[in-house]
């Protein structure tokens, strides 16, 4: 239910004329309402034989109303007849004459049943309806923002913009940069956020396994509409390619393309298609478009099984890099199946197991295969880039949606990636269509969304974070979280596990009590994300005794963490100030204030390993 935000009203005559019906849903279409002296008379209409309508008779010249929708059976009768939909049961008809207070305050404590059943079964569709554009956004952000740190915002300087600016995760791009390059940046992301007193996490994304074409006489190629091609696996042409003949390093290309399949080089910009196997080493293609090649172009087989392997040996290089700083995320590149986000735990070691591992998600194996992969994974990008070249780009649209979801209901954090803002490399504003994918990716349900070359190269990376911020914050402010919170629970096996259940009951209990915070006692951040997954309309702090867990909380929508040391404290004494901590950020953010209810989540010192406690605190 969203409350009535503002009304200048004066004196004036209101008639209620409730007809109530029996069909199975009932929803009021109510909006801002702007009068002059003449007599207003909206109709506020429902569905079927549920008919209310206020009429307003105004004394001056403005006056302003909002209300909001509601959806639900009839809240007197849970299951109606078959002959109920064919006639009226009653009607209610009642006149007030009151002072704007006293209308607000009699309104709302009268509907106050009504709406808390009708809102249970509210539709996305019917709370669309009562959207405003003058409507106030949510005093805090969901959704988290990964930016990649490049050659425009190495320095600290540049990386406490970032951080100012929304910054909840820095990312390293190991395709590019030495691993001098990147202990820099490590070092400056350290340094900004102790100035700043937060927690950054610290990301870094692997270049993964690629094909790649070899280096061509003269350093380019220059490929005719049309044109017949030869490509090959012989090393003897590696640096020796024309446009009739070049190398191609994937060793088992033969294996796995067939006549009639594609090969898009140079991020699909050229597109060969294969019309028969020369010899064991060599294809012969047809050239389909023209376009000059240069040396060492990227390659992608789209719709062709791939059996690269998952860690190279230059990225076991890097992943031990990665665990000697203390990264505290792996974005694992072009992950194919479960097994292969196994080999990049082993390549980590026994030093790396508390990092986390991000699975991107690049091809159609990777989508065939997401849910084994969520399963063995921490969470999942959806790398949209390399992903919009192995299947068609109208498909990725779809695959979003698919992978969103599938993360959401098992719980994990969904990265949602590639050319965002793109535009905004360049430009100091973004495209209409680029604000609509960065709400759509709050609307599907990712957790996060990432920038790439607009913060690593771009001319404006502090304002490309804020447009995000901001567009994140207007989406998330049209969301019906409670109806992602019904849907999300209907979806759940039972018997669910004891702390899923005590998370999901304490998520029930802010929309029960309209609590305007969650504070959640977590050592590894399990219970946070439990909470985070069934979408409390509410900010949520996890308080917790380490800084890694408060790093990686940084990709779980809707969590912000407190770092707690309760070291010298027992555990009783601990925890309850733990929770005084967590309520006293809430107040400094202002999430909360004097007489709000907070929800409480901890264990209690007989259970370990998970929360089973859930309270209800009035602030003071």
């Amino acid at each position: 239910m969203r409350r009535v935000t503002q009304m200048r009203m004066p004196p004036y005559l209101l008639r209620l004329v409730l007809a109530c019906g029996t069909s199975g849903g009932v929803s009021l279409f109510i909006s801002n309402i702007s009068t002059s002296a003449t007599p207003v008379r909206p109709s506020f209409h429902c569905h079927a034989h549920v008919h209310i309508q206020l009429h307003f008779q105004t004394l001056l010249s403005s006056s302003t109303l909002l209300f909001y929708t509601f959806h639900a059976p009839p809240w007197y009768q849970r299951e109606a007849p078959p002959h109920a939909y064919v006639h009226t049961l009653h009607a209610l008809c009642f006149t007030l004459l009151f002072s704007k207070q006293l209308f607000l305050n009699s309104l709302y404590s009268y509907f106050q049943p009504l709406i808390l059943l009708l809102r249970n079964n509210m539709s996305q569709l019917a709370h669309n309806l009562t959207l405003s554009i003058f409507d106030p956004v949510a005093n805090y952000r969901a959704a988290r923002i990964i930016c990649t740190i490049g050659p425009s915002t190495q320095s600290v300087e540049a990386l406490k913009g970032l951080i100012q600016s929304g910054m909840s995760v820095a990312r390293m791009n190991f395709s590019h940069g030495s691993h001098e390059y990147h202990q820099t940046t490590i070092n400056n992301v350290r340094q900004a956020a102790a100035e700043l007193g937060v927690n950054i996490a610290i990301a870094l994304d692997t270049k993964g396994p690629e094909i790649r074409t070899g280096q061509f006489v003269g350093g380019d190629a220059v490929m005719e509409r049309g044109a017949t091609c030869y490509v090959t696996t012989d090393p003897a042409f590696a640096d020796k390619g024309t446009k009739d003949k070049f190398y191609i390093d994937y060793q088992n290309l033969s294996k796995v393309v067939r006549p009639g399949n594609y090969i898009y080089i140079d991020d699909g910009i050229l597109i060969l298609q294969v019309q028969s196997h020369e010899d064991e080493q060599t294809l012969e293609c047809t050239v389909t478009n023209s376009h000059t090649i240069s040396d060492r172009r990227g390659v992608n087989l789209p719709g062709c099984d791939v059996d690269l392997p998952a860690v190279s040996a230059k990225e076991r290089v890097d992943l031990q890099f990665g665990v000697e700083q203390g990264v505290d995320m792996i974005f694992a590149s072009f992950i194919r199946s479960a097994e292969q986000v196994g080999d990049v735990r082993k390549a980590l070691g026994p030093k790396g197991r508390d990092i986390m591992i991000i699975c991107k998600i690049e091809n159609h194996q990777g989508v065939q295969n997401i849910d084994s992969i969520i399963e063995e994974s921490d969470g999942i990008m959806v790398a949209r880039g390399d992903l919009g070249v192995e299947i068609p780009a109208e498909k990725v649209v779809v695959a979003q949606k698919i992978l969103i979801s599938k993360c959401n209901v098992a719980g994990k954090p969904v990265i949602c990636a590639t050319q965002m803002l793109e535009s905004m490399t360049y430009n100091p504003r973004p495209t209409r269509a680029e604000v609509s994918d960065v709400a759509n990716a709050v609307f599907n349900g990712a957790d996060c969304v990432m920038l790439s070359g607009e913060t690593a190269k771009g001319k404006y990376p502090n304002e490309v974070v804020q447009y995000m911020a901001r567009i994140c914050l207007e989406a998330q402010s049209a969301l019906n979280e409670y109806v992602f919170f019904n849907s999300i629970k209907k979806l759940q096996h039972i018997p669910m596990s004891a702390d899923e259940a005590v998370c999901s009951s304490a998520v029930n209990s802010v929309y029960e009590t309209k609590a305007k915070a969650m504070v959640v006692l977590s050592n590894t951040g399990r219970s946070a994300r439990l909470v985070a997954k069934y979408r409390p309309n509410c900010p949520i702090v996890c308080v917790t005794t380490r800084l890694q867990t408060c790093r990686q909380l940084n990709i779980t929508q809707g969590v912000e963490s407190v770092f707690f040391d309760a070291d010298k404290l027992g555990h009783d004494e601990g925890k309850e100030h733990r929770v005084a901590a967590g309520v006293e950020f809430a107040k400094s953010k202002g999430y909360v204030q004097t007489g709000d209810y907070c929800v409480v989540i901890h264990a209690d010192h007989k259970v370990k390993g998970y929360a089973n406690q859930t309270r209800i605190l009035l602030v003071e």
